[in-house]
């Protein structure tokens, strides 16, 4: 079964069970009012934070692109990652001593930065069903994590330096830019293995260049099935997102090509985004809050 990359120990298939069980719950008939009044509230923010992590695994999650750096006890905000740049092998002759070199050591900065989204559970909010309530809820959260990570991984790509990321520019993705790109990340020792670009521009670059006459049952995969199939020797993350970043940061790379755990960083203080609910008195509201800090 295909575990969720948050929740290792849980499949995507259990946590679908989990939130079906509940909607046909008693609790799951309650409206989110009821339930705020009464023990059964703690349930509430656990199967929000289940259906954003079903959301998660829309589109593109590009910490498989990413090197997945643990954060160290008491680390702050900011994480220092170490790194051992491209060397040449050595040679000697029988009997000789064998002379010892230091390798040549860099380092990355990764600064953690909380994100997230706060709902205001209005009156209305709060009057509807449970079951509404977390399915909505749960998956506008999760879309609002999916894409602060996709941001923040692509800032990452936009900024890197050296050969283990090329960006491609123009108006239209062409096999020719990702070729070349490839070449520009082999030139210094790197491998690209991953491509990550829009939807618009994958579907130009297949479906204008592609030789159907070589790879016809994989086309046939995009066509039928929306899946992507492995070309070039990489794998392709199209999200419809990837425009909206760029704008953000204002770059016009209109794709990355890169080398997986090496491009990029990822840090995170919790594996899972956390779900809260809380009340503010002054304000006579209650709030739900999904965060993130990476």
């Amino acid at each position: 079964m295909e575990k969720n990359k948050l929740t290792p120990n849980i499949s995507r298939k259990e946590m679908r069970e989990t939130l079906n069980g509940f909607y046909e719950s008693d609790a799951g008939k309650m409206t989110v009012k009821e339930l705020l009044s009464g023990t059964a509230n703690v349930i509430l923010p656990t199967m929000v934070q289940m259906r954003a992590l079903l959301e998660l695994g829309i589109w593109s999650d590009l910490r498989d692109a990413a090197m997945q750096v643990p954060v160290p006890s008491g680390a702050g905000k900011t994480i220092n990652t170490q790194l051992m740049t491209a060397t040449d092998f050595d040679e000697w002759n029988e009997g000789s001593a064998l002379a010892a070199a230091d390798p040549t050591l860099a380092y990355r900065t990764v600064t953690l930065k909380p994100f997230g989204k706060v709902t205001l559970l209005s009156d209305l909010l709060v009057n509807t069903l449970a079951v509404n309530f977390v399915e909505q809820v749960g998956k506008m959260h999760g879309a609002c994590i999916r894409k602060g990570i996709f941001q923040y991984v692509l800032n990452g790509l936009s900024a890197a330096s050296g050969g283990s990321v090329s960006a491609a520019s123009g108006s239209t993705l062409q096999f020719g830019d990702v070729v070349n790109g490839i070449k520009t990340v082999a030139k210094q020792s790197f491998q690209a293995d991953h491509i990550i670009t829009s939807p618009d521009n994958l579907w130009n670059a297949f479906t204008t260049n592609y030789s159907i006459n070589q790879f016809t049952g994989a086309l046939n995969n995009l066509l039928e099935n929306g899946e992507i199939p492995k070309a070039l020797g990489i794998e392709w993350f199209a999200d419809p997102y990837f425009n909206t970043a760029q704008a953000r940061q204002g770059n016009k790379a209109i794709a990355y090509i890169g080398t997986k755990e090496v491009s990029t960083i990822w840090a995170a203080l919790q594996q899972a985004p956390l779900v809260e609910l809380y009340r503010l008195p002054t304000a006579l509201s209650n709030y739900v809050i999904t965060k993130q800090a990476s």
